[in-house]
């Protein structure tokens, strides 16, 4: 399956605002959408790092210390 049609990888745009690629020196690539008109809100589309999709809603290993140290 492609990654660009897997909504885990890269989601639509919702909003009639506009767009921005972004490119970094160390071959991160990223795109956002602007969610407001005066620009200053934006939603991460996609996100690759050195060409490969990176999948958005990656889970994040917890440790029980997070969860101690916020009760």
């Amino acid at each position: 399956m492609s990654n660009i049609n897997n909504p885990a990888f890269v989601r639509g745009a919702l909003y009639d605002f506009g767009t921005k690629t972004i490119k970094t020196d160390s071959g991160i690539e990223y795109c956002v959408e602007y969610i407001t008109e005066d620009k200053k809100q934006t939603r991460l589309l996609w996100f690759k790092e050195s060409g490969e999709y990176i999948r958005l809603n990656a889970k994040v290993e917890n440790d029980d210390t997070t969860a101690q140290a916020v009760a």
